[in-house]
């Protein structure tokens, strides 16, 4: 193969593909990136067998061909390159990358060793609105459990309708959903279960992709926007129904600043307990934020509030709630309660299609 390209596309991509790649003794060559050309493209493959990723890189191509190298090593090297245009030629198995300036080899492995990625029978075809998907992902995922009791909680939930979209994700103490666009395409309800990690990775590399184009086979799915296609396994098992744990009537509500409270929490949890709680009492024109812990000491402080309804006190896992507040964007937020037993809710002040669910620590 032989190849002349841009070597900043060349190099971004090459990045992207390094987080798709795994680590794996028995197979050591999921930690390369396959490099193949066709034609005028460059195509870069890279997979640790639960998701892969494919790139296409736009250039010359005087030789078709592939090589396989460690993605590391290709992607920490290129970081370095100043010259704006790179030239990739295959020999012998290896790699040598050639700029007006350098002349580098770096040493293949075998091609023929790297897995095929699979092809998916589609089930379903539509397409989303990329940014939209993408920031629903990144608002949801902090509330993806760890459990591996319960792997249908592991991942981000994705309901799609023709009429509109709900991506969702929960641990049980926390939840969060995100309103997003419809699918486009789609005749019927679709629904399927991202892995944390793939969705993690998919944030990181879509970008600001306008359009996400989506293939659903059975327990995969394909991802294609740009350049870019991400083909990834699905997380076995139904979803809960959550909708009933949202509140629908709430006995207190209020509007806060976001970075005062933010910073009240931050400051409160240095006293936490080793539950670590803290205590927000919501009163007429004020948000009392405490905190208490026998071997550190005692912390009280108040920022004002825009109240209605009672007088509530309730803890949360500070942790828990500076999550929910990290993924509000707006100066200026919502917060719903029904007593110290019950979820409260947060939400933006104008854009209510985010909703984070929090339950209370019940202190005895």
């Amino acid at each position: 193969m032989k190849f002349t390209c841009n070597t900043y596309e060349l190099e971004r991509a090459l990045t992207s593909a390094e987080r798709f790649t795994g680590k794996n003794l028995t197979l050591p060559v999921l930690g390369s990136v396959l490099l193949e050309v066709r034609g005028e493209k460059l195509c870069l493959t890279a997979t640790n067998l639960e998701y892969a990723i494919q790139i296409t890189v736009e250039g010359s191509g005087s030789k078709e061909g592939r090589v396989c190298v460690p993605a590391k090593v290709a992607s920490s090297f290129l970081q370095s390159v100043r010259e704006d245009t790179i030239l990739l030629e295959e020999r012998q198995g290896n790699l040598e990358i050639k700029t007006s300036a350098r002349e580098t080899r770096v040493n293949g492995v075998s091609a023929e060793d790297f897995p095929l990625i699979p092809t998916i029978k589609a089930a379903h075809s539509f397409s989303v609105n990329g940014f939209e998907f993408k920031r629903g992902i990144e608002r949801v995922l902090p509330a993806v459990s760890f459990s591996e009791f319960k792997p249908e909680l592991s991942g981000v939930y994705c309901k799609i309708t023709p009429h509109e979209g709900r991506v969702a994700a929960t641990d049980t103490f926390r939840l969060a959903e995100q309103l997003i666009g419809p699918g486009a395409g789609l005749k019927e309800t679709v629904s399927f279960i991202l892995p944390y990690r793939l969705a993690q990775e998919f944030v990181r590399v879509a970008g600001d992709a306008a359009e996400l184009a989506v293939v659903l086979g059975e327990n995969q799915i394909l991802f294609k926007f740009g350049p870019v296609n991400i083909i990834s396994r699905l997380v076995e098992g139904n979803f809960p129904e959550y909708q009933a744990i949202i509140p629908k009537k709430l006995e207190t509500s209020c509007y806060l600043k976001k970075d005062e409270l933010m910073n009240a929490v931050r400051t409160s949890s240095i006293f936490s307990s080793k539950l670590q709680d803290v205590g927000v009492c919501i009163k007429s024109k004020e948000a009392e934020i405490t905190s208490s812990n026998q071997e550190v000491g005692d912390f009280k402080t108040i920022i004002p509030a825009a109240v209605s309804g009672n007088e509530v006190m309730v803890h949360f896992n500070y942790r828990y709630l500076l999550d929910g507040l990290n993924v509000v964007d707006e100066d200026e937020f919502y917060l719903g309660l029904n007593g110290d037993n019950s979820p409260s809710i947060i939400k933006n002040k104008n854009d209510t299609s985010f909703t984070y669910i929090i339950s209370p620590i019940h202190i005895s």
